[in-house]
């Protein structure tokens, strides 16, 4: 018995260890989640203590909205948008590494998901027009971000006057900020909170406009990605 809870308390070490160090790394480099990491994020344990279907709830996700998910991933937050948005809507999913990009376009073709294009893009350069979005997300990938600033203005281009951006973070994400580090980011951007959901482990923050700034357009030439449902989308 003691050799077991040796090795079981020798493990946890290593593991906290190891999550630290990572934590360390992140903090100095900010960089995203490469693909053969990404592949472990959506698992039973992940989807109990952040549960999709939560999470978007929270969001405010409703039939016929037009959304935008930057970061999807293995497409855990894309489907359940799907869903919620039905085939009035249509999500846009944009992240910066191709293999997420076509791991999550193999898995629509799957699970025959219509109202959904994924396509390579950075939150620094959105290839949307102004005033598009009804709601903007992202869950545990603004710390990845290295020009957040940036990236949370063209995310304010893109966003209705009206529209939220909803900012996710989970405890066990090595690059975990805490909510008041978020919200600061946000300020800092334009973009005032609005609600708070979730705790310690899992939060989810949204945001709209200042109001000052709803008055305001940014002219834009990133217009030039078609808004249809179904063009060019790969199989």
């Amino acid at each position: 018995m003691f050799v077991i809870l040796t090795i079981v308390t020798w493990i946890l070490v290593v593991l906290v260890g190891f999550f630290l160090g990572v934590r360390i790394v992140r903090r100095i480099v900010h960089f995203p989640i490469p693909p053969f990491i990404a592949r472990f994020i959506d698992n039973p344990f992940r989807r109990r203590i952040q549960p999709a279907a939560t999470v978007v709830d929270w969001i405010g996700i409703q039939d016929g909205m037009c959304v935008l998910e930057i970061g999807p991933g293995p497409g855990t937050f894309t489907i359940e948008a799907a869903k919620r948005v039905g085939a009035n809507g249509k999500v846009f999913a944009v992240d910066i590494e191709q293999a997420e990009i076509s791991r999550l376009n193999r898995r629509l073709h799957r699970e025959n998901i219509t109202n959904v294009t994924a396509r390579l893009a950075s939150a620094c350069e959105l290839p949307f027009p102004d005033k598009t979005f009804d709601r903007v997300f992202m869950v545990t990938v603004l710390a990845e971000i290295p020009d957040r600033k940036r990236a949370l203005l063209e995310i304010k281009r893109v966003l209705k006057d009206e529209g939220l951006l909803a900012v996710g973070e989970l405890l066990l994400d090595p690059d975990y900020p805490r909510r008041k580090t978020v919200i600061g980011w946000c300020k800092d951007a334009g973009l005032e909170p609005v609600a708070a959901h979730g705790g310690l482990v899992h939060y989810l923050v949204t945001f709209g406009k200042e109001k000052d700034s709803t008055s305001r357009s940014t002219p834009s030439v990133r217009d030039s990605w078609p808004l249809e449902t179904g063009e060019g989308e790969e199989e």
